[in-house]
């Protein structure tokens, strides 16, 4: 497909370290008899399957392995900034659901990575904004959070994990920014479980782009 920052963004994202890791991507092989233990894949999520599915086979006994070996190609085929959105959006959904599933076991499933994303989704903006006046301004100082943490995480990918300068950046600015879209997929799973429905499908590939 053609090549797009977006692309580049999972392209990054799903070059995780090699060897036992926590959860596998979507392109997997497993034991037949380590799925049919866990009675496979939960049928109610709408995201996230992967990793939920991953904390019961590691509560059975069971490890995942992240090998150093191309397996599949998987087209990410992202090439606007609505489609970034929308995934990032399924994607605070999904640590909303595991949360909620998983998020009371030892390892609290994804429990931090929903507290981040209301911290920086919500809280400090409102925070910042919301007493702006009181404090003569001092609050917006909280803002400066934002490139903090920007900066973090473009260190870490600089050093630890070897990508150049402006692949870090981009990453680290993708993190941030994704906390928005994130928060409106946590609050779109709080609100259907509230209301007692089932969460529709996001679907950030439509057929235009399958076709392109």
């Amino acid at each position: 497909s053609e090549e797009t920052i977006y692309n580049k963004l999972c392209d990054i994202e799903w070059d995780t370290p090699v060897g036992e890791a926590k959860a596998c991507g979507g392109d997997s092989m497993m034991r037949t008899k380590a799925f049919q233990q866990v009675e496979g894949f939960n049928p109610t999520l709408i995201a996230g399957e992967e990793p939920e599915l991953c904390v019961r086979l590691r509560t059975q006994g069971w490890k995942i392995f992240r090998l150093d070996a191309e397996m599949t190609l998987h087209d990410a085929q992202i090439t606007r900034v609505s489609q970034w959105w929308k995934r990032f959006l399924r994607g605070g959904h999904a640590y909303a659901e595991g949360a909620w599933l998983h998020g009371r076991s030892p390892e609290r499933h994804w429990v931090k990575e929903s507290r981040s994303i209301w911290l920086w989704g919500l809280l400090i903006p409102l925070l910042a904004l919301g007493i702006a006046w009181p404090t003569r301004g001092l609050s917006l100082l909280l803002l400066a959070g934002y490139p903090l943490m920007t900066y973090r995480i473009y260190r870490y990918y600089l050093q630890q994990r070897g990508l150049n300068s402006k692949d870090a950046l981009l990453y680290g600015l993708s993190c941030m920014l994704g906390k928005f879209p994130q928060l409106q997929g946590q609050m779109q799973f709080h609100l259907s479980r509230l209301l007692g429905r089932r969460s529709s499908l996001v679907e950030y590939k439509t057929a235009a782009t399958i076709s392109e």
